[in-house]
């Protein structure tokens, strides 16, 4: 084994991809705590993780006219997605192809072209380079304006969710997806769903992966973090989120599954959507469903929850990236979806649902961030390496898995640490390649 008298960021690419493959052990529920922490693991997840990976990147809702374009970062990288005229969504690196300046600073609108603030280059949201200032006076016929584009960026949509990557040869995104695609149809293909208001975006002093663990199958977490909303009453007890199933699939992606439910928190007049959109199966889930919580690797999680609003059952929907900024701060962008088909009073409730639980100011939001932060304070520093300090991620190690009518790995309640484990068993995979 590498000396740990060494820092990690004096170790070689090679150095610590081997010392990765010796402290790292998600199937014997170890992981050292220095994964959150240090500069050297983020710098080396970069590379591998997400410039390697599908990355996600926004819904097709949040730009439903020709012309219409967001910005977004993909890795680190600013990119802008726009809809052209007839309808194709495209995604270009935003970095103009003369001097390479940035493009666009907005964060969407609507527009045909793309005018560079440095030197007026003009570029079609196809992505063409269709005007150069005083052109034939500067250039004569020597410019070729079809070598100029914008660098288009990989990116594929599944249910109306919008990824992205820069590995050219990355496998299809509905491959990497696999079976996790029959829980996604759940949350974003029951019926057409959109986008509503812009996303919300605030900063977190937390390592990413902080985020997508919680996500992926941490329900153990919520009777004591979540204690005080069983003594407001608004869930029967503390221990109301260990009933359900915890699943994961291939490629590092898991849900907790809540269930059962009562009473249907869903728009009663969309049954029949649900059911033309959604198998048998499906279906029988949604119905039963008290709580979806999941995550798609590397950090895209997911939320299907509920709550009552002026006396009735309300279900929210959102979606969340945990994006990088460094080893120890995320931005978190949260949007908010709704049942396009709805009535806008339903979806004002589902809203206001939403607001109540998981927003900036929602009641578990403030309470994850609060737990975030200071895990990801407690791992700085070569310390912890040094000491070779680690996680406990046994719980549920020997345990078996159990039949459900979906695909995947599935555990008969939400207490277990399997999808984390299956989440750093790909991470691990990826990052040592």
């Amino acid at each position: 084994m590498i000396k740990t008298e060494k820092t990690l960021d004096e170790l070689s690419k090679e150095q610590l991809v081997n010392y990765l493959n010796e402290t790292v052990k998600p199937d014997e529920g170890v992981i050292p705590a220095y994964l959150l922490g240090d500069k050297a693991v983020y710098e080396l997840e970069h590379e591998k993780v997400f410039l390697k990976t599908w990355v996600f990147l926004g819904h097709e809702s949040e730009i439903p006219n020709p012309g219409d374009f967001m910005t977004r970062e993909l890795a680190g990288y600013s990119i802008i997605i726009s809809r052209e005229s007839m309808g194709e969504i495209n995604a270009f690196y935003n970095m103009c192809t003369h001097r390479g300046m940035k493009l666009c600073r907005a964060d969407k609108g609507n527009k045909t072209l793309f005018t560079c603030p440095y030197h007026g280059f003009n570029f079609k949201n196809t992505g063409e380079l269709v005007g150069v200032p005083l052109q034939k006076d500067i250039y004569g016929e020597r410019l070729d304006r079809s070598k100029m584009g914008l660098h288009q960026v990989k990116l594929e949509s599944y249910k109306g969710l919008l990824f992205g990557n820069w590995d050219e040869n990355a496998e299809p995104l509905e491959e990497f997806l696999g079976d996790f695609k029959w829980y996604l149809d759940i949350v974003v293909g029951r019926a057409e769903m959109e986008v509503i208001g812009a996303p919300q975006r605030f900063i977190v002093k937390s390592n990413w992966k902080v985020g997508s663990d919680n996500f992926v199958g941490d329900s153990y977490h919520t009777m004591v973090t979540h204690g005080s909303i069983a003594k407001l009453g608004m869930v029967p007890n503390a221990t109301y989120s260990k009933r359900g199933f915890q699943i994961h699939t291939e490629n590092g992606h898991g849900l907790n599954l809540g269930t059962p439910n009562p009473d249907f928190a869903f728009p009663e007049e969309l049954k029949d959507e649900y059911k033309s959109n959604l198998s048998e199966e499906q279906y029988e889930v949604l119905s039963n469903l008290k709580n979806m919580i999941g995550n798609a690797f590397p950090n895209m999680s997911f939320l299907i929850s509920h709550t009552k609003v002026k006396g009735e059952l309300i279900s929210n929907t959102s979606i969340r990236m945990w994006r990088p900024i460094s080893h120890n701060k995320m931005e978190v962008i949260a949007w908010m979806l709704v049942e396009k088909n709805a009535s806008q009073e339903w979806k004002n409730r589902s809203r206001d649902s939403f607001i109540l639980t998981f927003s900036p100011s929602g009641i578990f939001e403030q309470d994850d961030t609060e737990v975030f932060t200071d895990i990801t304070e407690a791992a700085q520093g070569p310390m912890l390496f040094q000491k070779n300090l680690t996680y406990n991620y046994t719980m549920g190690l020997h345990r078996e898995p159990v039949d459900f009518i979906g695909p995947g790995v599935a555990y008969d309640d939400k207490f277990t640490e399997a999808s984390q484990r299956n989440f750093y068993h790909y991470w691990l995979e990826l990052m040592t390649k």
